[in-house]
């Protein structure tokens, strides 16, 4: 059906309440070794500890990493975190903006109802988007150079002071990261952030800001090399 109508799914709250044990229990499964399943949620008041320097450290970020160290040598796309919420019933005084993780999907413009919502998909399924609480907004990023000599290239604006920036990537096997600290960057900032990335042995790489009230903005993984992708089932 989903390649029928060219649709997408995801696993919603990773790992806790209706998908407790979930994606880990399906990772070798027909129907997530796909490029029709794009990876998780981005639902992080479920299990949160407030410890955590990061949200949904181990429900989002663990999962997908390991989903992705897995998937490394499979031709399959990434896996990615999407901001996800439960609407369920609003009134006027609900504060949606402020309180929902939002997509900023690269797109030349958002579609009406009646127009052709395929760019959306197609974004969606490139990972051509980052993920927000709000705060921070990564308003262009690259994985540039070639070879085993990377460059991590962003522009950030943020709102709070920051926190630490990382670089996050996987072989296939280990997750590992780079923290560079960010302390020194007062509210109200912007920066255009240019880390060297040694991509020696590395098979994914991906990049996220948090600040010194614990919000966050990422982008998606990206493979360190090209591979050929499908969306078939026919795996």
């Amino acid at each position: 059906m989903l390649d029928a109508e060219n649709g997408y799914w995801y696993h919603a709250h990773p790992r806790t309440k209706g998908t407790t044990g979930y994606p880990d229990l399906i990772f070798d499964k027909a129907w997530t070794k796909n490029d029709r399943y794009l990876g998780v949620a981005f639902k992080p008041g479920m299990g949160m500890d407030l410890s955590e320097q990061r949200m949904c450290e181990w429900r989002c970020f663990d999962a997908t990493d390991t989903m992705n160290n897995q998937y490394a040598s499979s031709g399959l796309r990434p896996k990615y975190i999407i901001a996800d919420i439960d609407t369920y019933q609003k009134g006027p005084e609900d504060d949606l903006y402020a309180n929902f993780p939002v997509n900023y999907l690269k797109i030349d413009r958002v579609p009406g109802p009646d127009a052709d919502w395929s760019p959306v998909l197609a974004a969606l399924r490139s990972g051509d988007f980052f993920v927000s609480t709000g705060e921070i907004l990564i308003k262009s990023y690259k994985v540039e150079g070639a070879g085993n000599q990377r460059t991590i290239a962003a522009d950030v604006d943020w709102t709070f002071p920051l926190s630490f920036v990382e670089v996050v990537w996987g072989d296939g096997k280990k997750i590992d990261r780079q923290i560079i600290p960010a302390t020194d960057l007062g509210p109200f900032g912007t920066k255009h952030f240019a880390i060297p990335f040694d991509a020696t042995g590395k098979a994914w790489v991906r990049f996220a800001v948090w600040d010194s009230a614990g919000n966050g903005g990422f982008v998606q993984p990206v493979w360190l090399k090209p591979v050929t992708t499908t969306t078939s089932a026919g795996r």
